[in-house]
């Protein structure tokens, strides 16, 4: 039985797909968060809190595009 072997090249890529594609999803979560709370109008309170719904949606996307990038180029072979 081997044992697996780590691969780099496939490391360095998630990794930096990941600070790409997470930068822009975040990004755009947070900008979601802030338009729709600035278009109702319901006050400061409401729009932080949209905004870090957006944030934790954001965030979760993320986790699963990375986890998808990993199955697509799995790091150890």
């Amino acid at each position: 039985m081997s044992a697996k072997r780590f691969n780099s090249k496939h490391a360095i890529a998630i990794i930096c797909a990941a600070i790409l594609v997470g930068t822009e999803i975040i990004a755009a979560a947070l900008a979601l968060g802030w338009a729709l709370g600035g278009l109702t109008g319901w006050g400061h309170e409401f729009t932080y809190a949209l905004i870090g719904i957006c944030l934790v949606a954001g965030i979760y996307m993320t986790y699963r595009f990375v986890r998808g990038a990993i199955r697509v180029e799995p790091i150890y072979e």
